[in-house]
This record gives structure tokens, sequence and C-alpha cells, in this order.
């Protein structure tokens, strides 16, 4: 047996048993309820209200607090403990007691420049994002897109 073939067969041999079980993960992860809702500007809203409170609250702002810093604090990532109330509000029952992370909720996925935003926001870079900030006395954030505003009492509308 040549080394090209020993080596060859050793490729596919680690190979496919890691491809049929990421493949399958990722299938998995596509056809469940929280991959939808994460897509969701209803869950981008809604996760938004939530972080400008904890923001509003951990820097002493009022509420609402500035766009600049809510930015900056869902920029840094930070793991969230879900809460019974928290993940009954955000749509996701079965990840209570957990933490979590709101990666992408500035950014809604009717958005045309989606797809450069995600890679802005994965490079770190400056991005502006899709929703428009306070546009109202009433709302804390309006989706043009989805056509969806989050109150400041953290109710949903659509208008």
């Amino acid at each position: 047996m040549s080394v090209r073939r020993a080596i060859g067969i050793g490729i596919l041999a680690f190979l496919l048993p890691f491809l049929w079980h990421t493949g399958r993960q990722w299938w998995e992860w596509i056809r469940s309820p929280e991959a939808e809702k994460e897509a969701s500007c209803e869950y981008n809203l809604k996760a938004l209200w939530l972080l400008s409170r904890k923001v509003s609250h951990l820097y002493r702002f009022p509420f609402p607090p500035p766009f600049k810093a809510v930015k900056a604090y869902v920029e840094k990532r930070p793991s969230i403990l879900m809460t019974r109330q928290i993940a009954e509000y955000l749509g996701l029952g079965k990840l209570k007691g957990a933490y979590w992370t709101f990666d992408a909720i500035l950014v809604c996925a009717k958005d045309p420049k989606y797809l450069l935003k995600m890679a802005q926001m994965a490079q770190d870079l400056d991005y502006h994002p899709s929703y428009q900030w306070h546009p109202d006395a009433k709302t804390l954030a309006y989706c043009p897109y989805c056509r969806l505003a989050v109150l400041m009492h953290g109710k949903l509308e659509k208008r």
C-alpha cells in the first residue's frame, strides 16, 4: 500500500464521521424552534428591550438608555441567565436556567444589507443597525423592514 493511499484512507476515516455528526447537529438546529425564533425580528426587538432595561439598570441611565451604550453592551456579547420570566418573554421556554448570549439582535434578517452587516459585526467593524432607536415618545425601537415596534413597556406592535 502506498503512503498516499494510506493518508487518503486516514483522511476519509476522519472526515466521514466528522461530517456526518456535524451535519446532523446542524440539521437538527435548523429545524429547532429556537433557530426560527432567533432569526425573527420579534425575538430581536424583545431582546433589545430586555438588554436596554439591563443597561439602564447596570449603568444607572434613565430608561431608555442611549443607543451607543446598548450597542456597546450587545457587542461585548454578555451571557445572561434565562430566568423563567425572561425565557417566557422571549418565547424560548426550553432555555430556562441556561446562560444565553444575544449576538445579532441589532440586525433584521429582512434588511437588504443583512449579510454585509453580519460580516461587519463578526469582524468587530462599525455597522449601522437595522432598527430606528426611539422614533417617538412611546416606542423604544422600530423595524422599518418588518414594520414591528417594541414599545417602552415591552409589548410589540405591528405598524
